[in-house]
Order: structure tokens, then C-alpha cells, then sequence
């Protein structure tokens, strides 16, 4: 018994921490990959001139930026990623050679993330509520209020991780926001003319979680929506809680959808419930744009913890992505590798801590194909320039 406990001992002090602190979040890779890009030179381009453009101005980007623990000014960082235009015939041998590849903290070992996906949604509504059309899709409420805790930092523990909150006034008293139970079954939003398109509810949901949508209207009008503003709920994936009904393995948007859909609305609502998290929008006139203000780039666009991982910065991200048999297949046939360079702009709920990305992958039905069913370990670098 006596060896049974230094076992466990050891085994359980070799267990890897969370991530707590921005310094360890990522550190020069002992081993760099050899970086390759499986997409298109002129996408890499584009993106790269409409991220340089939008950077210079964001105010969504710390300044310095942060990678693990070194700083480099965003002025610097943007002079950097300049010059790569200066060698676009061998532009991924020339980033190898002028950046330093910094591996991140990881799940389990450094470098290591799981990869998700996330697309647009376009979905069928009504400019009034109907039947099938059931669920409106909100705009920000007026009494919503947004409490940044670091305004307070003096108040606080010195080094205390202090997150922006989602309130409410209610008799001089700062209460939660509603949540979804709340503001779906209690209709507690109801006769404030917030809503901007009625869809139905299980298309609102996934909106939702992608944070953007596009609605067509049965006239033929569409309207494009982008994320504006939170409850501050925590985000709860449901379908954690239909193991019972999906294997874990198995779980996909895709399966997630068909099992629903086999629910009557109130059991269907129940299931909903389970994520209290709820994201309120705004009409969009051009492409969505992601948290620090650029507009999503298609295999391009990152979503990482902000907290952690410097928003504006280049990376490079080595995975995997599914293959199709046919169009409306939902389970892939096979595996293929597909490294790229990718771009830090978005944030998301669900993609929290040191090992965890984001993959955004257009508009189409073969993005809802492919985002639907990501969920693959892969390897996150951020690129620090050599020498400035």
C-alpha cells in the first residue's frame, strides 16, 4: 500500500496545472516546425494587407503585445509582418528564417491545442414572428450593463485575474443578467423592440454559438448579424449533456441538430436552457468582424483566450481537417493534414485557457460541414519577430 501511495503521489504532482498566468502562456520552441502552408499564397496575402490595415488602428490590441514573457510594441510587431510583402516569392522560407516560433502552454504538453471550428450560419426567417419562425433574434438591451472589474483593480487582490461582468439595475441594486431560461421561456425581453429577425429556434441557438449569422427573408431579403454584446453567463456546451444519446466520439453540431429535432419544443427548450449563456446583435453591413476589428479571413481567422494570447499576432497553426464523401455526409471519411499561417483576431465563450483554438471556415455548407464536426488535437506557434 505504502508504494501504491508514492504512485499516486508522483502521478498526481506530474499532473500539468492550468493556465494562470499570461508569462507562462506560451515560450521559444525547442524543437520549431518546419512551417508549410497548405493554402493559397494569395489568400495568405490578402488577409495579411487587410490585418496589417486594421491593426494599426484597433484599439482592441494591447499595446506592447505580449507573448509569454516578452513584449514587443504593436508599432514593431506591424513593421514586421510589412516586410514579409518584400519577399512573397518566398514568404514562408523568410518568415521561418526572421520569426521565432513560440510554442504554446497547451492541454496536456506545449504546443499541444484541440482545434474547433466555426462558420456562419445562413438560416430561413420571418421579419415577423410565425409559427416555425418562433425565436427572435435580439439586439443589446438598453438595461444591460457592462462592469469592466479591472476599473477597481484597487479593490482587488494584487494579480487577481478580474473579468468584465453583464449586469442589471434593478432598485438601485446591481443584480446577474437574465439568462437564456429567463429571456426564452420567461420572455422577459418581451415589447422592448429589440428584436431584429424571427428564425427558428434551434437556428437561433447556433447562431448563437457562432456568433454571426445571415437571415433570408421568404421576399428574398437578407440581413447579415454580428456579435454585439453578452449576458455574461458562462457558456455551457450542451452536449456534454447528451452522452446518453450521442457517444462522446461521436459528438458533432450535426448530431447535436438531428437529436433535437426529435424533441418536442418544450423538451427542446429544456435542452437549450442548459448553456445560460446569451449573445445579443447588430446588423452588419459588410463581412462580420471579429473581436479585435478586422473582418474574418476563411481558414485564416483565430479565435484564442484573450486573456492569454495577444490578439493581432501571426501563427501557426499545424491540424488536421475532415474529408467528405459527399456534400451532406456529417461524418468525415477520412483525415487530412493541413497546416497554415493564421492570424489571432477573435475570441469566443467556449474557447478558454492555454489549449484551445478556433478555426473559422467561411459561409458556405462545406464550412457548416467541416466546422461541424472539428474537434482535433493539432499544434498552436505564435511568430515573434528575430530582430526588429
Amino acid at each position: 500500500m505504502k508504494y501504491l501511495f508514492y504512485l499516486v503521489l508522483i502521478l498526481t504532482s506530474c499532473a500539468r496545472a492550468p493556465l494562470k498566468r499570461v508569462e507562462d502562456s506560451m515560450r521559444p520552441a525547442g524543437s520549431p516546425p518546419v512551417l508549410t502552408d497548405t493554402l493559397s499564397r494569395e489568400s495568405f496575402f490578402a488577409t495579411l494587407r487587410k490585418h496589417i490595415d486594421v491593426m494599426k488602428t484597433s484599439r482592441m490590441i494591447t499595446d506592447p503585445m505580449t507573448f509569454g514573457e516578452k513584449k514587443i510594441s504593436k508599432a514593431d510587431y506591424v513593421l514586421a509582418l510589412e516586410e514579409i510583402f518584400n519577399h512573397q516569392n518566398d514568404w514562408t522560407d523568410w518568415i521561418s528564417v526572421h520569426f521565432e516560433f513560440y510554442e504554446v502552454y497547451g492541454k496536456d504538453d506545449w504546443g499541444e491545442v484541440m482545434s474547433t471550428g466555426y462558420y456562419e450560419p445562413k438560416v430561413m426567417g420571418s421579419k415577423i414572428r410565425t409559427d416555425i419562425f418562433s425565436q427572435p433574434i435580439y439586439s443589446t438591451p438598453d438595461d444591460l450593463v457592462t462592469i469592466n472589474l479591472k476599473k477597481f483593480a484597487d479593490k482587488f487582490s494584487k494579480g487577481e485575474k478580474l473579468p468584465v461582468l453583464a449586469a442589471r439595475l434593478e432598485n438601485s441594486t446591481l443584480l446577474p443578467y437574465y439568462d437564456r431560461k429567463a429571456i426564452d421561456v420567461d420572455q422577459k425581453l418581451k415589447n422592448k423592440n429589440l428584436e431584429l429577425a424571427w428564425v427558428e429556434p434551434v437556428d437561433a441557438f447556433f447562431i448563437q454559438i457562432q456568433g454571426t449569422g445571415t437571415v433570408q427573408f421568404p421576399d428574398g431579403e437578407k440581413i447579415r448579424f454580428g456579435y454585439a454584446s453578452q449576458n455574461g453567463h458562462p457558456y455551457f456546451a450542451v452536449g456534454k449533456s447528451l452522452t446518453d444519446f450521442i457517444p462522446k466520439e461521436e459528438m458533432s453540431m450535426q448530431k447535436i441538430k438531428l437529436h433535437l429535432q426529435t424533441l418536442s419544443k418544450d423538451d427542446q427548450q429544456k435542452v437549450l436552457n442548459r448553456n445560460p449563456s446569451y449573445i445579443f446583435f447588430k446588423k452588419l453591413d459588410g463581412e462580420p468582424l471579429t473581436y479585435a476589428g478586422m473582418e474574418v479571413s476563411n481558414g485564416r481567422t483565430i479565435a484564442t483566450d484573450l486573456h492569454f494570447f495577444p490578439k493581432g499576432a501571426m501563427a501557426f497553426l499545424d491540424i488536421e481537417e475532415p474529408e467528405f464523401e459527399t456534400s451532406s455526409d456529417i461524418t468525415p471519411k477520412s483525415w487530412k493534414k493541413m497546416p497554415r499561417l493564421v492570424f489571432d483576431q477573435d475570441t469566443g465563450g467556449a474557447i478558454k485557457g492555454g489549449g484551445r483554438v478556433d478555426l473559422y471556415y467561411g459561409q458556405d455548407e462545406s464550412a457548416s460541414q467541416k466546422a461541424g464536426v472539428m474537434k482535433q488535437h493539432g499544434k498552436l506557434y505564435y511568430l515573434v519577430p528575430r530582430a526588429l
